[in-house]
């Protein structure tokens, strides 16, 4: 099997794009995802926002390497699943890549939209119970939610310590809701004796 490529859309890059690319690989599967990530007004090169910085540190992870970047066609094309962090940002990329309509939305608005009672049936009418992360896909697409009636994942450039903690408790949030529609079904874990 391939790995599932998410690509995170924001506005510099520095913030909420960047943390959820880099934080997706500790949440997520290695094995079964790869992330990147882009800004839409990015200024090429610029290190992570620091209180950002601070936020992924604190949960074990190194931002050392991350660099902003502005977003190319072949982010788009590349990717199995773009998640914006606002509306805004999803209608921009539709705008210039209108035929990506089926792969992307807001973060928050694909988890509402895999959760829809609609797209779960995808699940549980499946002969093995579970769909492929490409099939739930589809099916919130089918059953999309307006990316307005979810909100947005709040910009918390220059800020303060308090508006970036609370911005990577909500991707934190939003990506562990994501792994558990996408990841593929795994054996339960054998209890340590």
């Amino acid at each position: 099997m391939s790995r599932l490529h998410l690509h995170f859309v924001c506005t510099a890059n520095v913030c909420r794009s960047a943390y959820a690319s880099l934080r997706a690989l500790t949440i997520l599967s290695p094995r079964d995802f790869a992330a990147s990530s882009s800004g839409l007004q990015a200024h090429p090169g610029e290190p992570i926002y620091v209180e950002m910085a601070e936020q992924l540190r604190r949960r074990g992870v190194d931002p050392g390497g991350q660099a902003s970047r502005r977003t190319e066609t072949v982010d788009i094309q590349d990717a199995d699943l773009v998640l914006t962090m606002a509306s805004w940002q999803r209608t921009t990329v539709l705008e210039n890549w209108p035929d990506a309509v089926t792969r992307v939305f807001t973060l928050p608005q694909f988890v509402a939209s895999a959760r829809t009672p609609d797209a779960l049936s995808l699940i549980t009418s499946s002969s093995d119970k579970s769909g492929s992360a490409k099939d739930i896909i589809v099916a919130a697409y089918r059953h999309r939610v307006p990316a307005s009636s979810v909100g947005d994942v709040a910009d918390p450039y220059n800020q303060g310590p308090e508006a970036a903690a609370t911005c990577a408790t909500t991707l934190d949030r939003l990506l562990t809701e994501l792994d558990d529609l996408l990841a593929p079904a795994r054996p339960p874990r054998r209890a340590a004796v």
